[in-house]
């Protein structure tokens, strides 16, 4: 698992505070911004969100669903959305950031629930909590 993967499961676990995960983000430079999305991207598509888990995420990240990065999940089909996402730029980027860790929170908090519910090996289920 990658430095980011890493940083990006703690953030969805609530390891790391989300708004500390925002702020790394928003001071990260153009380049580190395009690894951390890609990151969160390879963890997204492999927590198989469904249309709950997109509805809980954006209620989960506290955005508007106004926002740009909120219509693009809502009204294009997820995998067209992530690339539009991770197109975005400024403060729509941050925005976007926010939202798919909160997507990715859902998705994968199910998946704890439900196929990894008795234990499981994915080391990013298994993270200390300090």
């Amino acid at each position: 698992m990658s430095e980011n993967e890493l940083l990006i499961n703690k953030l969805a676990q609530g390891i790391i505070a989300i708004e500390y995960g925002v702020m790394l983000f928003s001071r990260a430079s153009d380049l580190e911004k395009v690894e951390l999305m890609k990151a969160l991207d390879l963890c997204i598509f492999q927590s198989h969100p469904n249309q709950r888990d997109i509805e809980k995420g954006i209620t989960l990240s506290g955005l508007k669903p106004t926002y740009s990065s909120c219509v693009i999940v809502v009204k294009k089909p997820f995998n067209e959305a992530r690339a539009k996402l991770k197109a975005l730029n400024g403060i729509d980027l941050e925005r976007a950031f926010l939202l798919l860790i909160s997507i990715f929170s859902a998705a994968d908090g199910r998946r704890r629930e439900t196929e990894c519910k008795n234990g499981c090996s994915h080391e990013w289920h298994n993270l200390p909590h300090s």
